[in-house]
């Protein structure tokens, strides 16, 4: 959070708008924030009002005033949106193939990590770490603490070996393990991990290595 945001959490609802009537026009911002309170003394009343009585002020003719409504309404959409869809996963093989493709020359070892909604639509996909040639260093909290920023209902893992072979260590195995015990626990599933080679792939949860 950065000192405008934390300055903007500390303030009331009437600072915040003489604050930011202050950004616009500091020699009139105590009379436009008058204004504003007399139209709507709240936020309250203001979120409860009319189309009509919004456009009163619209219409009044103030650049400010109209210029507040817009941001306003702005940051209404914004709550109101959805969240962004990169795509649909529909199999193992999609995924798998999507990932040789990306991952297949790459000489460090990488942990891609995507994040699905309840449709298993993809909200976010990342590389979360690099490795050394054949080493990279994780821990499960990293990876849930994405998977809950973006209200991930699963998760996808996945990592590449430089080596070009699929498969699995036995730290490949248990780490997955690791990773699938605490989506129990935290409401978030694991829904595969895979280990990505040159031309080929491992899904784990096809190898039934993960429980």
């Amino acid at each position: 959070m950065n000192n405008n945001e934390q300055v903007g959490t500390a303030l009331s609802d009437q600072e915040l708008i003489t604050s930011f009537f202050q950004k616009l026009n500091p020699k009139q911002a105590p009379e436009l924030s008058q204004q504003f309170r007399t139209a709507f003394p709240s936020l309250s009343e203001f979120k409860g009002a009319s189309q009509q009585q919004r456009l009163d002020l619209v219409n009044s003719g103030v650049e400010e005033l109209q210029l507040m409504l817009i941001g306003i309404e702005l940051g209404r959409r914004v709550a109101r949106s959805s969240r962004p869809v990169l795509g649909k996963i529909f199999s193992s093989r999609q995924i798998g193939q999507i990932l040789i493709d990306e991952f297949q020359d790459d000489f460090q070892e990488n942990l891609c990590l995507i994040c699905l909604d309840v449709k298993h639509r993809i909200l976010r996909q990342q590389v979360v770490f690099r490795g050394t040639l054949t080493t990279c260093p994780v821990h499960p909290r990293e990876i849930f603490s994405i998977a809950i920023d973006c209200h991930a209902e699963s998760i996808v893992v996945a990592h590449n070996h430089p080596s070009g072979v699929t498969e699995p260590s036995e730290n490949d195995i248990a780490f997955t393990k690791r990773l699938n015990q605490c989506g129990q626990l935290l409401g978030v599933t694991l829904l595969d991990s895979f280990v990505i080679g040159q031309n080929d792939y491992l899904s784990m949860r096809e190898a039934q290595l993960m429980d």
